[in-house]
């Protein structure tokens, strides 16, 4: 068993107990949905804790792809991509809200 922690989204961070195999059906999971080669480019933001990043982290190892890791302020995370030129940029819902709510900001 493996310790994981969701982001917090609703509150504060949960953690759940996980097993190995678990965490590699994911992976198996997200292997299939992908269309990935050696040229992955990954940015790193997430807390290696978190289930996703765990889960993004090994499958860019089996495809053996690169790591690029964000310098640890979100504030610079615009930065950070376009100096490691992230060829995919996993997410989850929290950010991607927060995106959205700026662009929708600056449009209205």
């Amino acid at each position: 068993m493996i310790f994981s922690y969701t982001s917090g989204t609703t509150g504060d961070s949960k953690g759940v107990k996980i097993s190995h195999r678990h965490l590699l059906i994911s992976v198996a999971g997200g292997l299939k949905q992908l269309d990935l080669d050696d040229s992955l480019i990954f940015i790193s933001y997430l807390p290696y804790p978190h289930l996703f990043e765990q889960v993004m982290m090994a499958v860019n190892f089996i495809y053996g792809g690169k790591v690029g890791y964000y310098q640890g302020n979100p504030l610079k995370l615009v930065e950070d991509c376009a100096l490691i030129k992230p060829t995919i940029f996993p997410s989850v819902p929290r950010l991607y809200n927060k995106i959205y709510a700026k662009i929708k900001g600056e449009l209205d």
